[in-house]
């Protein structure tokens, strides 16, 4: 069987950078007879020091301190954007323009406007876009996805998710740019708690926002204090067109915390709940079963999805070993090359960023103002 290369570019050597780069590399190794090959072509980085370094590390072909010189690259099929929110739209629709494949991590951008420029030119060409959603890609949160479409919940009556972590207690830890205008948990932590449960239960039609900032400035790496501070925690009521009612919270100051995401989803027929702290296991009760003396089989079961994706993955690492948080995002990548290689549309695209980008925005002016707002999705 031939095998294609894809030639990727990454931009930016930070968290995301690596860890976009870790998933590239585990794909051969995890996915068998792929008819395609990530090849990592080119690492782009604002200080050459840090490319080169990146380059040496996880042995890209070539470097650069410029992200532009991709846009004159014919060699060049994808391109992993994992830049501060800021620099997102200028690349994205850069890249576009170029005819490069776009892997971008969330959010697509900082403002609805700015998303419905990206969405504009994205519409104009036919390069393929996807938002990194890694906790979309878990075997967990997949069989949810598909207990829904089977319509083993029933009508929706009530839904709730949280991700809440605790990086900005501390008053003297320097920030970094999620902390400040153009971040913030909204954009940050929300964004994966909204795409779940929109993905679960859809699109609210009202929100309703409460945010708090913990502390008016903050101390810079450089040294000095820094008062454009974004907010730390969100708690939203969200209703669907239905009527169900529920909420969606998010918290970088929420003490004793680590990287914890759950929801919860009620319905007429069932209800799913989600730890990632336990990304292994999907609980799912099944409200069909009749009551019976000593209980009967009803009650709360915990599905054992731990590795268990199909073919090509799904041999190694074996599918009844544990599945960490990691593992999302390498599903993740290999599901868009596959988009890439054989000519199909990405699970998380573009009309899910921008819509995604309109609820979070809704949910801002809704905390700006102390109103109730109706996203706007077209």
């Amino acid at each position: 069987m031939p095998v294609k290369d894809l030639n990727i570019a990454v931009i930016g050597w930070g968290f995301m950078g690596r860890m976009h780069t870790y998933a590239l590399r585990a794909l051969p190794l995890m996915y068998r007879d792929l008819d395609f090959r990530p090849r990592l072509k080119l690492l782009a980085s604002g200080r050459i020091e840090n490319a080169r370094a990146g380059m040496n590390e996880a042995g890209f072909e070539e470097c650069t301190s410029d992200w532009r010189e991709i846009l004159e690259r014919k060699d060049i099929d994808v391109v992993s954007v994992c830049t501060p929110n800021g620099l997102h739209e200028e690349m994205v629709i850069s890249l576009i323009k170029a005819g490069k494949h776009i892997y971008v991590d969330k959010p697509l951008t900082t403002t609805l406007e700015s998303a419905g420029r990206i969405r504009d030119a994205a519409k104009a060409s036919d390069v393929k876009i996807a938002l990194v959603m890694n906790n979309r890609f878990l075997p967990a949160t997949i069989r949810a996805f598909e207990l829904v479409r089977e319509g083993r919940i029933g009508d929706i009556t009530g839904f709730n998710a949280r991700y809440l972590h605790s990086g900005s207690i501390d008053p003297s830890k320097p920030i970094g740019w999620k902390q400040t205008g153009q971040g913030g948990v909204i954009l940050d932590l929300a964004s994966h708690a909204l795409d779940l449960l929109c993905n679960l239960v859809g699109y609210p039609a009202q929100v309703y926002c409460m945010t708090n900032t913990l502390y008016p400035e903050r101390p810079t790496k450089q040294g000095t204090l820094c008062t454009d501070i974004s907010e730390d925690h969100a708690v939203m009521t969200l209703r669907l067109a239905s009527g169900a009612v529920g909420f969606c919270e998010a918290s970088k100051i929420a003490t004793g915390t680590n990287d914890e995401l759950t929801f919860e989803v009620c319905g007429t027929k069932g209800a799913l709940r989600f730890d990632l702290m336990e990304p292994g296991w999907l609980w799912f009760f099944n409200n069909t079963l009749p009551e019976a003396p000593y209980g009967g089989e009803r009650g709360f079961k915990r599905i054992e999805c731990l590795g268990r994706y199909p073919f090509p993955s799904g041999s190694f690492p074996p599918p009844k070993n544990a599945v960490g948080w990691e593992r999302g995002h390498i599903h993740s990548y290999y599901s868009f090359l596959d988009c890439v290689a054989h000519d199909k549309q990405p699970l998380c695209g573009i009309e899910d960023a921008y819509r995604l980008a309109a609820l979070m925005e809704a949910a801002r002016f809704s905390a700006q103002t102390g109103k109730l707002f109706y996203p706007d999705y077209d």
